[in-house]
């Protein structure tokens, strides 16, 4: 009898803990980039891990669209498909990515009309655009083991590109922006009003972690923008994720609250690359979406595969000098989509994924000392060295201590040549490029009326045969501040 009576003390106590015990499960993708081919697995993903925990909470970190012609191009509306998929799967929330602005204004305003779930972002202004409602947060309250679990997500975005996010000026009239870091302080308070707070952001990785280590008030930050892969718990015990881009992963995190506190976490990165079952539905709604025709079109014909994002590069900057028929060419590393592309026929689908902002072409003047201070410039700016095409160069790369970093001494040579300091040079750049970095380090500029799409086609029209293996023009070399 005593010992049935200890067994029943402990069945109740269990039953007792676990009444008391809710468990927050969150599916959380970012920089998806209209990868739509993708979606039949996460669906499969969400519906397995909906099975087990029906109040499954499924979140974006933004860059939705951008990346995919049958997404971005599809004839009723760009992005049209992606919002579609990702009603069905059933997103509850998505931040604001720089990407949500390539289809403009009206881009904006399309996506947050039609998905079913909210886009967040906290240091964003809209106040031009009354008919814009974008929130800085959302609570979101699960009832979970019959009890109410409310959680609060805090949207946040990128302003890397002097004050703004990475897109084309001309998209973002009349938008304002505050650094998030500026803007994060003013929210903290809203750990008090529930049970999980999470930042959702489309910051980057190096902001992100700065966050992370600076603001224990966060439960969790669920990373975006800067296309790396992420899962760690700092001392502090905030929780930080990033499943990379394209859909090739997705993070399951469970979070374990116990009397309106987090009390465990636990974060677990999915390879989809390696997941070989699909949601049938929205496999039938992708391959209709894949059906069109025109894209699958043969445009021309690579001798051998494209290894890398430099031979990517250096074929979009080639193209864009044959088009506009300059002494150089420059391409933003940020504009080349693909880490590396197939040899073999080249199909229209495959240009407009590789360069999905068909950004104008813009003529610039240059003297040779412009050109090298420009090359600086644009590179620190996006990161990377800038492709280039009708010269070469040689530059240093100082890494800083939080893991940013700068480009400086840049030596072009141009015909086996050290770059002709004085002499003016007629520059190729993209749009986006001459809008946003290059007016203060050239003579003159004008919109030469062509795109950069007109000049991959006519390249590849003109040169039946390309062929970018191992080329190389430019030389970084590292070092430690």
């Amino acid at each position: 009898m005593k010992r049935f009576f200890n067994v029943l003390i402990i069945s109740l106590l269990l039953v007792s803990c676990a009444s008391k015990q809710q468990e927050v499960v969150i599916l959380s993708v970012n920089d998806m980039h209209s990868h739509i081919e993708n979606m039949p697995k996460l669906a499969y993903i969400a519906d397995s891990l909906r099975n087990l925990y029906p109040q499954l909470l499924i979140v974006s970190a933004g860059d939705n669209r951008t990346g995919n012609a049958y997404n971005d191009k599809y004839p009723e509306h760009s992005n049209l498909p992606m919002i579609s998929l990702m009603n069905e799967i059933g997103f509850e929330v998505s931040a604001l990515g720089n990407h949500e602005f390539d289809d403009n204004i009206d881009g904006i305003r399309y996506f947050i009309n039609n998905t079913k779930f909210p886009v967040i972002c906290a240091n964003v202004d809209f106040s031009a655009y009354p008919d814009i409602k974008m929130p800085p947060y959302v609570t979101i309250t699960k009832r979970i083991n019959g009890k109410d679990v409310k959680i609060i997500l805090l949207g946040m975005i990128e302003t890397s590109n002097d004050g703004r996010p990475s897109a084309h000026i001309k998209n973002m009239k009349d938008v304002g922006f505050v650094d998030a870091k500026d803007v994060i302080k003013d929210y903290l308070y809203l750990k008090d009003s529930c049970d999980v707070f999470v930042l959702l952001s489309h910051c980057g990785m190096v902001q992100e972690l700065d966050f992370a280590v600076k603001n224990p008030e966060f439960d969790m930050i669920i990373g975006g923008h800067s296309h790396d892969l992420a899962n760690k718990i700092f001392e502090n015990g905030v929780l930080y994720t990033q499943s990379k881009y394209y859909l090739k992963n997705a993070t399951v995190t469970k979070l374990k609250v116990v009397d309106g506190k987090v009390t465990e976490k636990t974060s677990q990165i999915i390879d989809l690359t390696k997941v070989t079952k699909v949601d049938e539905k929205i496999n039938k709604e992708v391959e209709y979406y894949y059906s069109r025709p025109e894209f699958k079109e043969i445009v021309g014909h690579a001798v051998t595969p494209f290894n890398d994002k430099e031979a990517l590069g250096a074929f979009m900057a080639d193209a864009q000098r044959y088009i506009t028929k300059t002494d150089i060419s420059m391409q933003n590393p940020g504009g080349v989509r693909f880490d590396n592309m197939h040899g073999g026929d080249i199909s229209k689908a495959d240009i407009f994924n590789l360069d999905p902002f068909n950004n104008s072409l813009v003529i610039c003047e240059m003297t040779g000392k412009q050109v090298e201070k420009f090359l600086e410039v644009a590179s620190t700016k996006d990161g990377f060295p800038t492709h280039v095409s009708g010269l070469k160069y040689t530059m240093v790369y100082v890494k800083k201590q939080d893991g940013s970093g700068y480009f400086k001494d840049v030596k072009a040579i141009v015909d086996d040549k050290p770059i002709d300091q004085e002499k003016v040079y007629s520059v190729a750049l993209n749009s986006y490029m001459a809008s946003t970095w290059a007016k203060d380090y050239c003579i003159s500029m004008r919109d030469c009326g062509l795109t950069a799409n007109e000049g991959e086609f006519l390249y590849l029209e003109d040169h039946k045969d390309v062929d970018y293996q191992n080329v190389r023009r430019y030389e970084c070399n590292i070092i430690q501040e």
